[in-house]
C-alpha cells in the first residue's frame, strides 16, 4: 500500500492564503461555519457574508484545497505577536493570573496563537463531527477509503509552513476538548494552562513548542511525521538563506 500521506496528497493540498481570492475564500468557509452553522460570531456584524475579525491585520492563513473540485474545504490562521510591545495575544486575556504567569515566560516573539481553525461541513460526516473532522477516526485504519476525511494532518502541515515562515518556535491554542484529544492520538501534545474554560462552549488553553509536537508526531505517526516535518524543515531552511 502507498504511504499514507501520498494516497492523502491525492486528495488534499495545502497553502497560504496568500493572495485575495484565496483569503476571501477563507473568510467565506469561517463565516459558514463560526456564523452560520454554529453562531460563534454574530453575522449582522459581517459584511458580504465574509467572517472578518481585528485579529485578522497580524495574521497569517493556510487553506486545504480539495484537489477533484478545487475547493478551498477547510482553513487555520496563526496570530502573530507582531511588533508593537504592547500588544498581546487574544489567549493571553482569557488566563487566569497564576497561567497568565506561566505563558509569559514563553518567547513573545516567537509565540504565535492558532485559530480560526474550519472545515466545510461536507467533510465532517460523521457521527459526533459537528466542528471537527477526524474525531471520531480509527487512525490505525489501513482502508484508504478512510484518508479522505483525514483533514486535520493537512491543516497540521499548514501551520508548520505558517510557522516555519515565521520564524516561529511555539503555538498556543483555546481548543475544544475533542480537538485536543484528537490532536493527542497523532502525538502532538500541549501543555495545558489552567483548567477548562468557558469559551464558546468548554474549551482548553494550551501551548506546546513546535519540535516537541513533532518529536511527539514522529513517536506516534511517523508516516504523518514525515510529510509535516520536511514542510517545517524545507521552510525554515529558506528562511535562514
Amino acid at each position: 500500500m502507498e504511504a499514507l500521506t501520498a494516497v492523502y496528497d491525492q486528495h488534499f493540498s495545502v497553502v497560504p492564503a496568500d493572495t485575495p481570492a484565496l483569503l476571501d475564500e477563507a473568510h467565506a468557509l469561517r463565516y459558514q461555519v463560526y456564523c452560520v452553522e454554529h453562531q460563534f460570531e454574530d453575522p449582522a456584524k459581517q459584511v458580504n457574508n465574509r467572517e472578518v475579525d481585528a485579529h485578522d491585520a497580524r495574521s497569517v492563513h493556510a487553506v486545504l484545497i480539495h484537489r477533484a473540485t478545487g475547493r478551498v474545504v477547510g482553513c487555520v490562521r496563526l496570530i502573530l505577536p507582531g511588533d508593537d510591545q504592547t500588544a498581546e495575544l487574544p489567549m493571553r486575556s482569557l488566563l487566569a493570573p497564576a497561567d497568565r504567569e506561566r505563558f509569559d515566560q514563553f518567547e513573545r516573539k516567537t509565540t504565535a496563537e492558532i485559530s480560526r481553525y474550519a472545515v466545510s461541513k461536507d467533510f465532517r460526516r460523521r457521527a459526533g463531527e459537528t466542528l471537527y473532522p477526524d474525531v471520531n477516526t480509527d487512525l490505525s485504519t489501513q482502508d484508504a477509503r478512510r484518508l479522505m476525511p483525514h483533514m486535520s494532518l493537512g491543516l497540521f502541515r499548514g501551520i508548520a509552513r505558517l510557522a516555519a515562515d515565521q520564524g516561529i518556535t511555539h503555538v498556543c491554542a483555546v481548543m475544544a476538548p475533542a480537538l485536543l484529544r484528537l490532536l493527542e492520538q497523532f502525538g502532538l501534545r500541549f501543555e495545558r494552562l489552567g483548567p477548562p474554560i468557558e469559551y464558546h462552549g468548554t474549551r482548553q488553553a494550551c501551548i506546546a513548542k513546535g519540535e516537541d509536537l513533532l518529536a511527539g508526531l514522529a513517536h506516534e505517526r511517523r508516516e504523518y511525521h514525515q510529510a509535516v516535518d520536511a514542510e517545517y524543515r524545507q521552510r525554515n531552511l529558506r528562511r535562514v538563506r
